[in-house]
């Protein structure tokens, strides 16, 4: 029997992360994906909007998925609400599969209140439930309290946030740190992995989906692998997406990851 695996998380109205890049990650490791959408994300050139979802109607999408059999794993994505992280978190204290987050906290820089909030609540709600985390620098800034800058800070950030009860901490620096490599952190029994590899280099960086395809990734892989072999693969599968991605259009100064990548590219 195909096993299932359920994403939690927003919709991309462009398909560049959100429950488009999860199920299309599930996908292609074999996996049969059910969503629950926390909310609509609607995106342009120059500016984003996310509309949540009623909680009821997350309720109602999370009686009927978590009804199936054969759930091998869930990764949660962007919660847009305090009262939508605590429902969510009541579901999933019942749940007995691996549960990978990425804390996606996507906010105005004025909006200081409501993330002050919604941190909260990932750190002393959430976070105690997952088995990965996968912050990028702001989120792991944000959930640490620490300023990153180096890998070393990275290390520092990485295990605050595992006291917080997650029981993998995976930090990613994307090409935000000096230097022509990029770093992906894991902290898991009080040990450091570092993964490195070079930046890649283009015209128009094609990331733009690349957190929420990773983490996805990591669901899939966690099922039969151990977490360092999963964080490598999902490197791996990721950095295929990011080398093929798809050009949007003139206005976008990014690109979309393309899930596909991998697979075509080896036949």
């Amino acid at each position: 029997m195909v096993k299932k695996l359920l994403t939690i998380a927003g919709s991309d109205s462009l398909s560049g992360g959100g429950i488009q890049a999860d199920l299309a990650t599930f996908n292609e490791f074999g996996y049969f994906g059910l969503s629950v959408i926390t909310g609509i994300v609607t995106v342009t050139n120059d500016n984003f909007k996310i509309y949540p979802t009623d909680l009821k109607i997350i309720q109602a999408q999370l009686d009927s998925t978590l009804a199936l059999d054969d759930i091998a794993a869930i990764k949660v994505g962007l919660l847009p609400t305090v009262d939508i992280i605590d429902l969510v978190v009541e579901y999933l204290k019942k749940v007995e599969v691996p549960v990978i987050v990425d804390p996606v906290m996507v906010f105005k820089e004025t909006d200081s209140t409501n993330t002050y909030f919604l941190v909260q609540a990932i750190k002393n709600q959430l976070l105690p439930l997952a088995t990965v985390a996968t912050p990028n620098l702001d989120e792991a800034q944000l959930l640490s309290g620490l300023t990153i800058k180096s890998l070393d800070d990275m290390k520092a950030a990485a295990k605050v946030i595992g006291s917080f009860g997650v029981e993998s901490v995976v930090v990613k620096s994307g090409a935000r740190l000096a230097g022509n490599q990029t770093f992906d952190l894991l902290f898991h029994n009080n040990h450091y992995t570092i993964f490195e590899q070079e930046k890649v280099m283009s015209n128009i960086p094609m990331n733009n989906g690349a957190g929420c395809t990773f983490s996805s990734s990591i669901a899939a892989n966690i099922v039969t692998s151990s977490i360092t072999d999963a964080v490598a693969d999902a490197k791996a599968f990721v950095l295929a997406g990011i080398e093929n991605g798809v050009i949007l259009n003139k206005n976008f100064e990014v690109g979309n990851v393309w899930q596909a990548a991998r697979r075509l590219r080896n036949n």
